[in-house]
Parts: C-alpha cells; sequence; structure tokens
C-alpha cells in the first residue's frame, strides 16, 4: 500500500487540532490550564526542526508526523484557550474622561469604532445618550453626533492585531425610546454591550484579537450580525420578537445563549471547528429547540465556524 505523505501529514495536523478542541469543549481540561501551556509554543518550532533534520533518514515519516502534530497542537491550544487569553493592547490605563451628551430625535445609527481599549455600552430611558471617553496612549477620541447619528472612533486606528501602548476607556449610554441601528468595532480590545430595553434594528458587531459580550436580553432586534477574528465572544439572545442572526468565528469562540421560551433555529457552516448544542435536537439540516413548533417568537441564526467553537447554552452561561 502506498502512503501518500501530504494526505498523512494533514490528517496528523488536523487530528491534532480537532483532538485538543474535542478534550477542552468536553470539560475534561480546563482552559486556563491551556493557556498556560500554550507559554511553551516554541516546543511547535523545534518539533517543525527535528522533523526536517530527520528527512532522509529511517525516521523520516516519524519525524514528518511529530513536525505536523505539534503546529496542530497549539492552534487546537489557541482556539480553545481564547475565553481564557488576555485581551486587549497593554495596560488600560485609568484615564480623565470627557463627557459628552445630546438627543437623537427619531431612529439613529449609532457607530463605535475603538482601536486597543476598554468598551461599555448600556441603555438609559428616554431619547438622550451620554459618552464620557478617554484615552491612554495621548490621542483623544472623536465624537461627532447630529440629531440622527453619533459615531465614536478612537484617535490613532491601530490596526486588528496591533495592541502596543495604551488604550482608550469608553462608557457610552444608549436610548431606549426610538429605534437604533448599531455598528461596533472592537480591535485588541474588550466590549460590554448590555442592551436591554433597546428597540434594535441592524446591529453589526466585529472583534477582532479581543473579547466581546453582547447581552440583548429585554431588548427587541431586526437583525444580528457579528464576526469574532481571533477572539471570543458571547452572546444572550432576546426572548420577544422575530429575529435572524448571522455569526462568525473564526480562530476563536463564540458562547450563545437563547431564552427558554424562544423558537431557535441553528444552521451551521465552516469547517476545522467544535460544536456544542445544549438542549437543541437535530432536525434536517438545522439543530432547533424543542419548542420552534410550538414557539410565539423564532430566532433563525447561522453560525459560520472556521477553525473556532460553538457552544449554545454552555453551562456557564454568556455573561
Amino acid at each position: 500500500m502506498t502512503v501518500h505523505r501530504r494526505f498523512l501529514y494533514g490528517g496528523i495536523f488536523l487530528i491534532a487540532a480537532g483532538g485538543v478542541l474535542l478534550v477542552v469543549n468536553g470539560a475534561s481540561v480546563d482552559r486556563d490550564d491551556v493557556a498556560a501551556a500554550l507559554r511553551l509554543w516554541p516546543v511547535a518550532v523545534i518539533a517543525l526542526g527535528v522533523g526536517l533534520l530527520l528527512r532522509r533518514t529511517r525516521f523520516d515519516v516519524a519525524g514528518g508526523m511529530l513536525a505536523a502534530a505539534m503546529p496542530g497542537l497549539l492552534l487546537g491550544g489557541v482556539v480553545a484557550a481564547a475565553p481564557a487569553l488576555p485581551h486587549g493592547c497593554g495596560d488600560v490605563r485609568p484615564v480623565a474622561l470627557r463627557t459628552e451628551t445630546g438627543a437623537f430625535t427619531g431612529t439613529a445609527a449609532v457607530d463605535l469604532r475603538i482601536a486597543c481599549g476598554d468598551l461599555s455600552v448600556t441603555t438609559a430611558p428616554g431619547s438622550g445618550w451620554q459618552v464620557d471617553v478617554g484615552s491612554g496612549s495621548g490621542g483623544a477620541p472623536v465624537v461627532s453626533a447630529s440629531p440622527g447619528r453619533l459615531a465614536v472612533a478612537s484617535a490613532t486606528w491601530h490596526g486588528p492585531f496591533d495592541w502596543a501602548g495604551g488604550g482608550d476607556v469608553w462608557r457610552v449610554a444608549l436610548p431606549t425610546a426610538g429605534r437604533l441601528d448599531l455598528a461596533t468595532e472592537i480591535d485588541a480590545g474588550r466590549g460590554t454591550l448590555d442592551l436591554g430595553g433597546a428597540e434594535l434594528g441592524d446591529v453589526r458587531v466585529v472583534v477582532n484579537a479581543g473579547k466581546v459580550t453582547l447581552d440583548l436580553e429585554g431588548a427587541s432586534l431586526g437583525h444580528l450580525s457579528l464576526r469574532a477574528n481571533g477572539a471570543s465572544a458571547a452572546v444572550s439572545l432576546p426572548a420577544t420578537g422575530d429575529f435572524g442572526a448571522d455569526l462568525a468565528v473564526n480562530a476563536g469562540s463564540i458562547r450563545i445563549c437563547a431564552p427558554a421560551d424562544l423558537g431557535l433555529r441553528i444552521r451551521q457552516e465552516g469547517s476545522l471547528a467544535s460544536h456544542r448544542y445544549a438542549g437543541l435536537v437535530r432536525s434536517g439540516d438545522a439543530w432547533v429547540s424543542p419548542n420552534d413548533a410550538t414557539a410565539v417568537h423564532h430566532a433563525d441564526v447561522t453560525v459560520t465556524a472556521n477553525v473556532g467553537s460553538v457552544d449554545v447554552n454552555p453551562e456557564g452561561g454568556c455573561r
């Protein structure tokens, strides 16, 4: 029998990466322990060197398997430990915050783009908004507003994987009166969005090399789009209203929590990912909640995971 080494080594790599995800998601190993083990990442480089040294020797195949397995273990560890890895861009130092306020006159669009920092979004009754912003890197965040729009952006855009230096601190309070379309991008930072009571149309969230918690309980929602790239995300879905969602994770993890009385239907796409759907059952090409046929409100969700993990209704919740 002829062994195609390219397929052999590719299979070893995938088995190693998937094995780590399976073990960690099965709660056999704590994510913090995996995060600590990742400090030994130079071992993967050493393994690649050993594999090269063993070429054209009688240990060629064994060396190639070792060289393929170690990067797979490393990749699987990074994905599995994403929620436990430190996020942000250096220490987000305490800063003096400046306050700006205003009000919307009706439907409004909110655009938040923070690079390297800590973002907190809450809601408040009425039509007024408040923004408290400051920067640990010296550049003041830019705030622009009109009766139908609010935009806040970091003064210096660091790029999705550049987290050197200090960071911004933002505290944003949005009104519950009037419909809002919300776009948020977090690069190398942390975000906590507690949007209870808000009337939301389109919500778009992108997080790169960071961490975001999105709480939509008590809110109304039209459509949600979330992208987590090299990041971890946690989403609590609303209980009322019918809505759709497109959630994507690339080299990261996402947790999804759904209220018990919400009819939930999830379709999955992607590759090299682990999925866990607690409380859902398989129905055709989708995973659905047992009350999908009788629920008053429904959510149609598409989850795309590439080298990532998806956990629906995890034991620890999504806070």
